[in-house]
């Protein structure tokens, strides 16, 4: 895809974010409202995009490339896991943040943002990739992510089976068995299921703009460890992938620009919700939540041009 296509399929994506911003500085749209419409994109919209996306003709060289992604998704965690080990011991932070900010640094809004990204980005074949990448995320949020919320609040959440029973992960499941079998849904399915999936993108950024409607700038803005750890979370850690996968692949294809592209995503949104759910330092989560998606904007689009300029 041109630069000039790059740049203009993300302008008009962040440009959504305008009217969520707008409608929660009027108050038009309450924090009720806005939890409804992610209800309706994490258990609708979002399953309906990653069954569509799953529906393409089975391929080896598609099964190879999932195989170099799971290869990948557990260096990033190894990665990431070691990078916060040593943001933690430069800033001298106590136990409990030390921990949260790995989980932090170990989890991008690969999902949220991810997929509706590269969906505008790389149409069919970006957000396959781009789901299979969530779905190998999700394995480690559900594992070793909730270990660290554990660490980061001192309770006993437990692993379960149950975390995994979600609409996003089954869509995953159905969508795969699709793919592996073989299956075309008809059209008469298809149809709405692709409408649905459609409307992921702008109601993600409708409620991300309802978010950063509600922060405030100044306190988000004056915290030295947030704009480390944000730095760290969209610039460090895609931009040592590239250089590897530079090395690795003669040339850049979609499978490694989706897998920067999602390196560079923001952190995870789910960790305002853990902390919350379980008592942590929900006001460093949801600072540094917003700080790296603010900042996101414009590395996001940096990462997007540069491995098009490769």
């Amino acid at each position: 895809m041109a630069t000039t296509q790059i740049i203009a399929s993300l302008i008009k994506l962040f440009l959504m974010i305008i009217p969520g911003f707008v409608l929660s500085k009027a108050h038009i749209i309450d924090e009720h409202q806005s939890k409804g419409i992610s209800s309706i994109i994490i258990n609708l919209t979002w399953p309906c995009l990653i069954v569509m996306s799953l529906q393409r003709a089975f391929s080896k060289e598609l099964c190879i490339n999932m195989g170099i992604l799971a290869i990948i998704m557990v260096s990033d965690i190894i990665i990431a896991f070691a990078l916060a080990k040593c943001i933690s011991k430069g800033l001298k932070l106590e136990k409990s943040l030390t921990y949260l900010m790995t989980f932090m640094l170990m989890f991008g809004n690969t999902g949220f943002m991810g997929i509706p990204v590269c969906n505008v980005l790389y149409g069919g074949e970006g957000t396959f990739y781009a789901a299979l990448i969530d779905c190998i995320q999700d394995a480690f949020i559900f594992t070793a992510g909730l270990i660290m919320i554990e660490k980061s609040t001192g309770k006993h959440i437990g692993l379960s089976i149950k975390h995994f029973m979600t609409p996003g992960f089954a869509s995953i499941v159905i969508g795969l068995g699709l793919f592996l079998g073989g299956i075309t849904l008809p059209a008469v399915v298809a149809g709405p299921l692709q409408t649905i999936g459609a409307a992921t993108s702008p109601l993600a950024m409708l409620v991300v703009g309802y978010q950063l409607g509600q922060v405030r700038f100044r306190e988000m803005f004056s915290d030295v460890r947030l704009y480390i750890l944000s730095a760290a979370k969209i610039i460090v850690v895609p931009l040592i992938f590239m250089l590897v996968l530079m090395l690795v692949f003669p040339e850049m294809n979609i499978l490694t620009k989706v897998l920067i592209v999602e390196m560079a995503t923001p952190i995870a949104a789910c960790t305002t919700i853990y902390t919350q759910q379980y008592d942590g330092n929900v006001e460093f989560a949801t600072k540094g939540v917003m700080l790296s998606t603010v900042l996101s904007i414009a590395t996001l689009s940096a990462f997007a041009v540069i491995v098009e300029l490769i």
